[in-house]
């Protein structure tokens, strides 16, 4: 990594890409970051050569009207290697230059050159200039939403096949009963009260928009396709309803982005599909409510500048982007057109921010889920108004595989990492609908099995969505014969997750869930690099520890996000990752950063065997208070872990150095409390358990049913146990064997220093500090 005024910057506050020496395919877009001290109003300069830059014919590129942090380029480059970098003018006058940094556009051989060609003209429909798809979206008539060369009867017909009668019936009960229920008043202003009441207020003013929404699209599309007046009708009153919330109250942008998003969202989908049933002055009205939350939500998008992952911002571009293909063109709103084909620029910057393209996102699985929820159905709202269709892009079309992974099919279970663990209805919410609706877009036969291994998901659907019905016009052929996943480890290096597991197509499935991920404990991420999370039988058993009441809360922020509550190592009390006190005399609050990071080394499947390497040694850092720069605490923090889907074994092989002598911990955490036998410490739910034996250094183990900081709402104790080394040492070097079932299993185990030797039936498994071989 080049030393510059940009890699000094926090790590997320700052997306460089191409990052330095990669290796592409086709030409990248290029991002970097914002500094504090560039000059209000001074375009960028941004500079593009071929390598090494002594040629005087070397410069392919220079630009100096760049006015973002980002740029897309409108010429294709040729395979060759690059160089590039940005200047800016400071607040002094002074022209401060980035490094170079590196990357290369790799030739096509003569037999992937056709396929080469084909993803990059892929991606070129995927993404039309904006300006273009601007242009060509105000030429078309409303509804938009309905898909060119289709027609709601046409529609009608597609949806009595058997795969989407279901579909159409669920609709029409769910707007019979939109028409039984009353129209909403406006929310009041929020009184004072305590945070968490607050908390819980917002929620159920953006339930109450939710649904006033839904029953909008509903109404109106139920309304087109079965060609009652009455119903549309009723979408109509809701519509105008909706418009006359105040746009300076509780459901502001300011007050509530979550809300505001809804509402505008609302007003442009039902302004879209009742066009015909609307006076040219309602239409005014809805217009000009929709434009002015539309500029309150444009103006918090310049935070994107300064904070690229910032997540609320990120999701608010696929809105503001939904939204303004409907909206654009309206007198009442001159500058839509504008802001259309930039925020549709904008887009290529925020699809895959929190992953790449393996379709991760790494920001916590529940997050992961919601993230999805409003990615799909603005790719299923792109392709019926635009007819462009997003899923030739890998990070959508691939978005389903880590929710496989991470979220048993058809089973409550909570999730292994980051806020929102608790939730264990993710599957039975979501499943049903937003990713039925990914599968109609996919035609993947693994997302088919999967949304359908809840049959009740195909014969009763659970909250249907228009879009089911909608994306007809463009795609009526039948759904694609669903098929299990055969593969039975998930790897996603974009994000430094893994996913292992017996049977990836049982319900109640055995797991094992491994962490080391570039995202650090930032935003709704934890400090819990190179942990592990251990399901049995569906049942969890090795957990990460907390719960989320709220954002920020005392329990989340001081329990929640912590190392000491995660199956990691820490040491001398519970000190981990991401410390934002160094020299503290107790462990201090993780901060929020992507600065201490883990790395995903190694990732593979050899036979029944699945190995993982993880290296958090970035990771375990703390923030000096007087110069707010980080320190390191320890000098390597490595664990590999080996899981065994045959016989039920896995290994946990920790190998973490110090300039300063620790008192290492090993950290394991579960439902219920663990039951200790002589060196074996076992945890059981149910039917399943899982047995831990420790090989190393010397350990005494101790377990509590308490918090450091209790949950501010009711929720059920967790088990909090950990091996703490006896002795302090500069170096430790552990293995922590699990036994699922605890079934005896007898392991051959040789320990020569760091060095361990352990024989699985005829497989030989060396582990040595980074090392993690096979022999036979």
């Amino acid at each position: 990594m080049p030393s510059d005024w940009l890699s000094r910057k926090p790590s997320h506050q700052r997306r460089i890409l191409p990052a330095d020496c990669s290796q592409l395919s086709g030409t990248p877009v290029f991002s970097w970051g914002e500094p504090q001290d560039r000059a209000n109003g001074t375009p960028w300069v941004f500079s593009l050569r071929r390598a090494g830059g002594g040629a005087p014919n070397s410069l392919v590129l220079k630009r100096t009207d760049v006015q973002e942090s980002r740029l897309i380029l409108r010429q294709e480059l040729g395979a060759d290697s690059y160089e590039w970098r940005v200047s800016y003018t400071n607040t002094r006058g002074a022209t401060v230059d980035s490094a170079w940094r590196r990357f290369g556009i790799q030739a096509a051989t003569t037999a992937t050159r056709q396929a080469v060609a084909q993803v990059q003209s892929s991606q070129t429909l995927a993404f039309p200039d904006g300006q273009a798809l601007a242009q060509s979206v105000v030429q078309r008539a409303h509804p938009r939403l309905l898909p060119a060369g289709s027609s709601f009867p046409a529609i009608a017909k597609a949806a009595q096949q058997p795969d989407q009668v279901p579909v159409l019936q669920a609709l029409r009960s769910k707007a019979r009963q939109a028409l039984g229920r009353p129209i909403p008043n406006a929310p009041q202003s929020q009184q004072s009260g305590s945070t968490l009441s607050k908390v819980l207020d917002d929620r159920q003013i953006r339930q109450t928009a939710i649904y006033q929404r839904e029953a909008i699209e509903t109404l109106a599309v139920i309304g087109h396709i079965d060609g009652d007046p009455s119903l549309r009708d009723a979408a109509r009153q809701r519509l105008l309803a909706l418009a006359e919330w105040p746009t300076d109250g509780p459901s502001s942008e300011a007050a509530n982005d979550q809300v505001n998003r809804e509402i505008y969202w609302a007003l442009a989908t039902g302004q879209d599909l009742l066009w015909n049933e609307l006076s040219p002055a309602q239409r005014s009205r809805i217009t000009t409510v929709l434009r002015e939350r539309v500029l309150q939500a444009i103006q918090s998008l310049a935070y994107l500048a300064r904070e690229p992952y910032d997540s609320h911002r990120i999701s608010n571009v696929r809105w503001l982007n939904q939204t303004l293909l409907l909206a654009s063109g309206a007198p009442e709103f001159p500058e839509a057109q504008a802001l259309l084909a930039r925020l549709w620029d904008l887009s290529r910057f925020t699809l895959y921010a929190w992953g790449d393209e393996d379709g991760s996102f790494g920001n916590g699985i529940a997050y992961a889920w919601y993230a999805f929820v409003s990615t799909v159905p603005y790719a299923a709202t792109v392709r019926v108004a635009t007819g462009v269709d997003l899923y030739q892009l890998g990070v959508l079309r691939r978005a389903g595989e880590q929710l496989i992974a991470f979220t048993a099919p058809d089973y409550k279970q909570p999730s292994a990492f980051g806020d929102e663990t608790e939730t264990q209805d993710l599957y039975a919410n979501y499943a049903g609908n937003f990713y039925r609706l990914h599968a109609q877009m996919t035609r993947d036969p693994v997302d088919g099995w999967y949304w359908q291994a809840n049959p009740s998901n195909l014969a009763n659907p659970r909250s249907p969505l228009i879009w089911q019905l909608l994306l007809l016009g463009v795609d009526s052929s039948p759904l694609p014969r669903p098929q299990a996943p055969t593969r039975n480890s998930w790897f996603f290096r974009d994000a430094g997750l893994a996913a292992v597991h017996v049977d990836p197509a049982q319900s109640g499935r055995t797991s094992l869930f491994f962490k080391s991920s570039r995202f650090g404990a930032f935003n709704h991420s934890h400090a819990d690099q190179n942990s592990v999370v251990y399901v049995s039988q569906g049942q969890p058993l090795l957990i990460n520890a907390g719960y989320y009441p709220y954002y920020n809360s005392p329990h989340h922020k001081s329990v929640t996000r912590a190392t000491r509550y995660k199956n990691a190592l820490t040491f001398d009390g519970g000190f981990g990752q991401s410390e934002s006190v160094q020299g503290a005399r107790r462990p201090s609050d993780p901060m929020h950063s992507m600065d201490a990071g883990g790395t995903l080394l190694r990732a593979e499947e050899q036979g029944t065997l699945t190995l993982l390497t993880g290296d958090a040694t970035a990771a375990y850092r703390a923030v000096n208070a007087t110069s707010g720069t980080w320190s390191p605490l320890l000098t390597n923090a490595v664990r590999s872990v080996v899981m065994d889907r045959a016989s039920g074994i896995t290994l946990i092989y920790d190998w973490a150095t110090s300039a300063t002598p620790r008192r290492w911990e090993l950290n394991f955490h579960s439902p219920q409390a663990f039951t200790v036998y002589y060196a074996t410490i076992m945890a059981r739910s149910k039917n399943a358990s899982v047995c831990l034996d420790t090989h190393g250094p010397a350990t005494a183990f101790n377990q509590t049913m308490d918090w450091d900081v209790p949950p501010e709402v009711n929720q059920p104790a967790q088990a909090h146990g950990r091996f703490t080394v006896q002795v302090a040492s500069t170096e430790l070097a552990h293995l922590t064997v699990l036994r699922d079932g605890c079934r005896d299993h007898k392991l051959k185990l040789a320990r020569n220093g760091s060095r361990f030797e352990v024989t699985l039936d005829k497989q030989r498994v060396v582990f040595n500090k980074r090392e993690l071989q096979l022999a036979p």
